[in-house]
């Protein structure tokens, strides 16, 4: 793991390397924020090229600032966030469906929504993302990255510098401590499927 003083002076020699070295040492980040904000609107093509974009725009940013020596993780962060809420805006069906408080149909939409149902959902999620966490890294993020977003084991040992064969292994191991860890939460498989 490079410090943001290390990846400034390695940009500072080589654009280039300097470059790859921010990517290399974001790139999980930013997959992660980007994936985020367009699940459910985009595929991972559009996520693919909202990561390719979010670079470019930190490039272009670290270039025209060259004197920034801020926190490099805020920077990114935000013009990933910037960019996927961007994306999501172009890729979001609703983004066409948008009603105003003021409309006469607003009373139509209350009727679908289900209060209780909501709750449940969102306590069970937390209760999960808990267990989740009891994991430790990677083992959390490899099984955020594997059912979550649907990444395949190659693209999920990229993120996570780790072999193929290792994180194959580690999703193993963390399905069967996950299991214990939402059993012991009194969390069912018919509860969070």
């Amino acid at each position: 793991m490079m410090t943001d003083k290390e990846l400034h002076c390695k940009m500072e020699q080589s654009a280039e390397e300097g470059r790859r070295a921010l990517f290399d040492e974001y790139c999980g980040y930013v997959y992660a924020i980007c994936a985020n904000k367009l699940k459910g609107c985009g595929t991972s093509e559009d996520i693919d090229e909202c990561l390719s974009d979010t670079f470019a725009a930190v490039f272009r940013y670290l270039e025209s600032h060259a004197e920034a020596d801020g926190d490099l993780r805020g920077i990114i962060g935000t013009i990933a966030k910037r960019t996927a809420i961007g994306y999501f805006r172009r890729l979001s069906p609703k983004a066409e469906t948008t009603i105003s408080i003021e409309s006469e149909s607003i009373g139509e939409l209350s009727a679908d929504i289900r209060v209780e149902e909501t709750a449940e959902r969102a306590a069970l999620r937390e209760a999960v993302l808990d267990c989740m966490k009891k994991l430790g890294e990677p083992d959390a993020s490899i099984i955020v990255y594997f059912y979550y977003y649907g990444m395949k084991t190659k693209q999920i040992a990229e993120l996570v510098r780790l072999s193929d064969t290792a994180v194959q292994k580690r999703l193993s191991r963390s399905r069967k401590k996950l299991r214990e860890l939402l059993s012991e939460a009194g969390i069912t498989e018919e509860g969070y499927q």
